[in-house]
């Protein structure tokens, strides 16, 4: 609300009359010049929420006010757990990066409190050497790097994260589905940034299967 006089926006309610639409007798903190405006009242709001925790996921609901807007990348405190929200489903079955409250079917986050585990793939000329990794959530892995995991080193070319894949620049391993990386020779004297062996909780080989 914005005083009409001086355009400040900041007030003392004086008066409130009616429930669901108020009638309210402002004071302007500027000025001091009262006026009235309509305004709805605020209600608090149960969402239905589906959080993820590796590959297991749990529908519980929380209570958020309906005068509120909710964007992606938000962090909630849901269940005794901290949660990023990675999706919103709108009441018209949309899913939107940012949404009023009001207008919101269904949350979908993701649990901050373990760590965020990302595939890894390497190839081996024709072969893949597949793993799992847990790292933390604000661990950077950037094209280009050099890294080892139990020995072999890897030169990183390309990411598939939440919303793209990558063949430049740098993400978060939050945002991170997939690493790719090329398998170095033994005799490469590339100085390996990170070395990510201790990280691995899970190891497989494989057919080449992607581009």
């Amino acid at each position: 609300m914005v005083c009409p006089m001086c355009g400040y926006d900041e007030y003392e309610v004086l008066k409130s009359r009616g429930k669901k639409n108020k009638d309210l007798l402002v004071k302007c903190d500027e000025c001091g010049h009262t006026y009235h405006e309509q305004a709805e009242a605020v209600e608090e709001l149960n969402v239905r929420v589906v959080i993820s925790e590796f590959e297991t996921s749990w529908k519980t609901n929380v209570k958020l006010y309906s005068d509120e807007y909710l964007e992606v990348g938000t962090l909630l405190y849901i269940d005794n757990k901290d949660v990023e929200v990675t999706s919103i489903e709108n009441t018209m079955g949309n899913r939107v990066y940012e949404c009023p409250v009001e207008d919101i079917k269904t949350i979908w986050a993701k649990s901050l409190d373990t760590l965020a585990r990302i595939g890894l793939s390497i190839d081996n000329h024709g072969n893949v050497l597949s793993h799992k990794l847990e790292v933390e959530h604000d661990f950077i892995f950037t094209i280009g790097d050099v890294c080892e995991v139990n020995g072999n080193k890897f030169q990183i070319y390309a990411f598939k994260t939440l919303e793209r894949n990558m063949k430049k620049g740098y993400a978060y391993a939050k945002v991170i589905k997939r690493v790719y990386g090329k398998l170095l020779p033994r005799n490469d004297k590339s100085k390996v940034r990170f070395d990510l062996s201790a990280n691995v909780v899970k190891t497989t080989i494989k057919e080449k299967e992607y581009n």
